[in-house]
């Protein structure tokens, strides 16, 4: 074949290699391609140096070299975030990310990185469910063959687990429901939208949960039809039973600031409590001041009980301290709590922070609600 031809027909390669990877490049004689970049001017590249190196190689692997080509512009690229083509694919000498790829595909599950921290895995309804997955790689690093899968093998077994959870479809007796809170973070993208769950306060979101001996596992949305309930019976029903669960309540001092503490020695569904803080605090004219790091606990200080800046200082320090100790927290947050409930039958809790400069002694308050710094001022 001529070189003209050649380098014709290896061009034309790539461009169907691009095409099949989910990227429409436009061609640049002699050898020239662009290639459309998301929010950016295209991309140009002049490929005559690679033809040439190509060309010295049998016709029968140039195949392989357009794709090895074409995936190394997708490395780049999505290393860097930018979203083009059909995926990220890993070097040939990735164990981490390669010994994931083949532990899903050994199980029968379609998988793949779109960027490189990033794992989407496709279920059998279609749905596709992404998993940072940042930490295990990390873990991964310096790792040999054995070590990467066997700890690929166990997280895809337990990635099974939590996905056989959420799509089960027997549905549980509703005297097992129970409310328990989450971080926004807490499940994988794609997860949450198939769950019970509803906004409860900045950063946090409220679960319907299944609470059996043998598991505790979140409600699959799908499920309120065969339990014969709406989203918003089975919440009440979740409350209820969460309520029903024993706390102790206590008073105590940190400083000189009074605190309520409602607490479950290794219980879940402590947070529940703030649907009924009101009970456990008596007067609060002004509201009150509250955190709740982890599952099993609900801090509380009355508003007008103590310096309103010192409180917001203890507590902010008290819950930081909470989650950094605790393996499932829920929020570092600090938040006004006011009687009542919102709209939706919510507590009414606002995110709320102070920032002290002793040495200035100046203060910054943060909070989109508009009516606590008011509040605060009076208070002080």
């Amino acid at each position: 074949m001529p070189p003209q031809n050649a380098q014709a027909a290896f061009l034309n390669l790539l461009a169907s290699t691009y095409a099949r990877y989910g990227v429409e490049i436009e061609a640049l004689p002699p050898t020239g391609m662009r290639i459309p970049i998301p929010g950016h001017d295209p991309l140009a590249i002049d490929y005559a140096d690679t033809v040439s190196e190509v060309l010295g190689h049998p016709p029968e692997l140039h195949s392989e070299f357009a794709e090895q080509i074409v995936f190394g512009m997708l490395r780049q690229l999505r290393s860097r975030g930018v979203p083009v083509g059909t995926h990220y694919p890993p070097l040939s000498t990735d164990l981490g990310r390669n010994a994931l790829l083949s532990a899903f595909s050994e199980r029968g599950i379609r998988a793949h990185f779109d960027f490189p921290d990033s794992l989407v895995v496709t279920m059998s309804d279609g749905t596709g469910i992404r998993q940072n997955v940042q930490d295990l790689l990390a873990s991964l690093e310096g790792a040999d063959e054995g070590t990467a899968s066997k700890a690929a093998a166990d997280f895809v077994a337990s990635f099974e687990e939590r996905a056989r959870q959420v799509t089960s479809r027997q549905a549980p007796p509703r005297e097992t429901l129970r409310s328990r809170l989450y971080p926004e973070t807490a499940f994988p993208e794609g997860v949450m939208e198939r769950l019970l769950t509803r906004p409860f306060a900045a950063g946090v979101v409220e679960t319907v949960v299944a609470d059996s001996p043998e598991s505790m596992r979140p409600l699959n949305r799908g499920e309120l039809s065969d339990l014969g309930l709406t989203e918003e019976q089975a919440f009440a029903q979740a409350v209820e039973g969460s309520l029903s669960e024993p706390v102790e309540v206590s008073r105590m001092n940190a400083g000189d600031v009074p605190i309520v503490h409602i607490g479950s020695e290794g219980g879940f569904y402590v947070n529940a409590r703030l649907h009924e803080l009101a009970r456990h605090l008596g007067e609060t004219e002004h509201g009150a001041l509250v955190v709740f790091p982890s599952p099993p606990v609900v801090m509380a200080h009355v508003l007008g009980t103590a310096h309103p800046i010192q409180a917001m200082e203890t507590l902010q320090g008290i819950t930081e301290r909470f989650v950094a100790d605790t393996d499932k927290p829920v929020t570092d947050k600090l938040f006004w709590w006011r009687p009542g409930t919102t709209e939706n039958g919510l507590p009414r809790l606002s995110e709320v922070r102070v920032e002290v400069d002793h040495e200035t002694r100046s203060v910054s308050l943060h909070t989109a609600d508009q009516e606590f710094g008011p509040l605060l001022q009076s208070l002080m």
